[in-house]
């Protein structure tokens, strides 16, 4: 009987669905244990949410403390010789460009070789690289390449490109008789980056070598393009680049040259950045406002008010009402200007929605009427800056946002708090589980011990049933 391993085998009682009764009414002390830890998490979820939407609006309120963010122009180019690229440091006005010359790399190209794949020669390439090298002045810098065990055509151009001297080699093939001809080019552009090219070895030097200061090479190699610089004038001031990337020749503005000749760079204010910073932070408070109605909605619908699946996770929450509440009532408040007056976002044509039209889903929510951000930004943009970003030591609303969020969000701030609480109690929670858990355990270990216990007794005391049946009978068949 000991070796039974079915409870209720051996005595013929249905003790297995009993002991699972048992288990199944034992593991209902769990079950509200695990829905109030559901609820904990899904707050804890929600809380999140929030806290991303309020990190959100609060990136939106400090972009629009920066001065920079109301001074940006954009810039419009009368032809096509270059473009022009603003930055937050660039001013409104019109200047005057002409473009003499690109900036060019230089491109030398050697006497035609047969092969491409015969041994040429090994040692070291020298570069020498600087603008006054043709009237024999010193180099600004030297560079060495050290040639690898392919010393052909192709081996010469692949040292040189793996060893990154500012050197670019190709081989073209022009078809002729002896077709390839190893083409040098500086990958950069401008006077300073003028070559002078010599090698160690005499084989070498016959193909690569390059005196600037010899008219007429003796290895046939040739100055197919002439290093140089980018001139121009922008408002009658010259200006000579290396590149033909040119900065700073209009204060914060970048000038790509594509041609030469002469335009107008005309840098006005950029309002639809501007209007778009506005309304950016218009969307953000509007989407905090849309995940807090999302995470305190009740379905009215139901016929069960106490049923927590009628409710979303924070309904009836007070920390986030009071967040809510806080930043309501900041954008309210008339600001300085700057000029000895004040501002308020309803002069900007910011304002509250009231409509409960809808079922309400915009209310509370803010709005913009185009028309009026337009001309605050075409006639007071000093003015919003100062707004949005203090003046004279007062802090905008920008400031004022920002900060706030982020008591909230502090160690001791009321969403920190509110989460960290949040946090206790599941691992309260998750212990108590445990140890109802262990408890259940325990209590079932007993369970099964005793009816195992039971299921053996029944089980021995249906064997001597048997026993004591079969001797009667044989007592009765032998008395007969």
């Amino acid at each position: 009987m000991a070796g039974i391993s079915n409870i209720g085998v051996g005595s013929g009682l249905n003790l297995q669905d009993l002991l699972q009764s048992l288990q199944d009414n034992e593991n209902a002390a769990l079950k509200p244990i695990s829905d109030q830890a559901t609820a904990y998490q899904a707050k804890l979820s929600a809380y999140g949410k929030i806290k991303n939407a309020l990190d959100a609006y609060q990136a939106a309120a400090k972009n629009l403390t920066n001065p920079k963010t109301f001074s940006v122009v954009k810039a419009a180019v009368s032809n096509g010789i270059l473009t022009a690229t603003t930055s937050a440091d660039s001013l409104p006005g019109s200047h005057e460009i002409k473009v003499d010359t690109l900036a060019k790399a230089q491109t030398l190209a050697s006497k035609g070789q047969a092969s491409q794949t015969a041994a040429i020669g090994g040692g070291t390439i020298t570069f020498d690289f600087g603008k006054d090298l043709a009237t024999g002045g010193a180099p600004t810098s030297t560079k060495t390449v050290t040639i690898g065990s392919d010393t052909s055509l192709q081996g010469i151009r692949d040292s040189i490109n793996k060893a990154g001297v500012g050197v670019q080699a190709s081989i073209v093939n022009d078809g002729s008789g002896t077709p390839y001809r190893l083409v040098l080019t500086s990958t950069k552009t401008g006077e300073d980056m003028s070559m002078k090219v010599s090698a160690s070895d005499a084989a070498v030097s016959n193909v690569v070598a390059f005196d600037p200061t010899v008219a007429t090479q003796p290895n046939g190699m040739e100055e197919k393009v002439k290093a140089t610089n980018a001139t121009l004038t922008v408002d009658g001031i010259s200006i000579v680049s290396q590149e033909n990337t040119v900065k700073d020749a209009v204060p914060g503005t970048t000038l790509t040259l594509t041609g030469t000749g002469t335009t107008t760079l005309t840098a006005t204010q950029d309002s639809d950045s501007i209007k778009k910073a506005v309304t950016d932070f218009v969307s953000a408070y509007n989407a905090l406002l849309t995940e807090a109605a999302t995470q305190t909605a009740f379905d009215t619908s139901s016929n069960k008010p106490g049923d927590p699946s009628s409710s979303a996770p924070l309904t009836g929450d007070g920390t986030l009402r009071n967040i809510q509440t806080g930043l309501r009532s900041m954008l309210n408040a008339g600001l300085p200007d700057g000029k000895g007056g004040t501002l308020s976002l309803s002069q900007m044509g910011i304002s509250f929605d009231l409509d409960t039209s809808n079922k309400g889903q915009n209310y509370g929510k803010l709005k913009v009427n185009d028309d009026k951000l337009d001309a605050a930004i075409r006639d007071n943009a000093s003015g919003m800056s100062a707004f949005f970003g203090g003046v004279d030591g007062s802090k905008g609303l920008g400031n004022t946002v920002s900060d706030y969020i982020d008591g909230v969000n502090g160690d001791s701030g009321a969403l920190t708090n509110a989460t960290n609480g949040l946090t206790d109690s599941l691992k309260d929670l998750n212990d108590k589980y445990t140890q109802t858990q262990d408890r259940i355990q325990s209590t079932m270990d007993r369970y099964k011990a005793q009816f195992t216990a039971l299921d053996v007794l029944v089980a021995q005391l249906n064997q001597t049933k048997s026993y004591l049946t079969q001797q009667f009978a044989q007592l009765q068949n032998s008395n007969k």
